[in-house]
């Protein structure tokens, strides 16, 4: 009995004492992380925003991508680590891609007369141009320095 409160102790200690590591670990984490430059824009398709659409930062010589989703106005603000932090300075291919939501409902479950265990999935259907989102395909890309990019608009076609 005591051995068991002793183990009960023992654990509630650890627990608490890694639970109070004051959050130095996560500075740690983001001191090490590469510096990144704000970058944001506008996507449109034949001059009109595009709302909803990701777009997707692809670095060309490594490292980490950068994204964001347009707002009703089609503005976008980047992100690589946390919200609205911008991109690594590097250069970037980039994607824009904006699928249809899914028509289909929830699938029959096991005991359903319907059920079926290898269900055809039909592919999302593109609301742009679908080379958009493909980053080798797209015909985009951007340089990134450490100067801040409030205007790298892109239109498509």
């Amino acid at each position: 009995m005591i051995r068991s409160a002793l183990n009960t102790l023992l654990v509630l200690f650890t627990i608490s004492a890694i639970g109070c590591g004051g959050g130095g670990g996560n500075d740690k984490f983001k001191a090490a992380r590469p510096k990144t430059t704000p970058v944001s824009g506008t996507v449109t398709m034949a001059g009109a925003p595009v709302e909803g659409a990701t777009i997707t930062f692809h670095p060309t010589q490594g490292g980490s991508a950068a994204t964001a989703i347009t707002d009703s106005s089609g503005h976008y603000s980047l992100m690589t680590f946390e919200k609205d932090d911008g991109a690594v300075p590097a250069d970037y291919k980039v994607s824009i891609s904006k699928l249809a939501p899914s028509t289909a409902g929830p699938a029959p479950g096991p005991d359903d007369p319907n059920y079926d265990p290898n269900p055809k999935e039909e592919a999302p259907k593109h609301l742009l141009p679908e080379k958009y989102a493909d980053f080798l395909k797209s015909g985009l890309s951007a340089n990134i320095t450490t100067e801040p990019k409030s205007d790298l608009n892109f239109d498509l076609k």
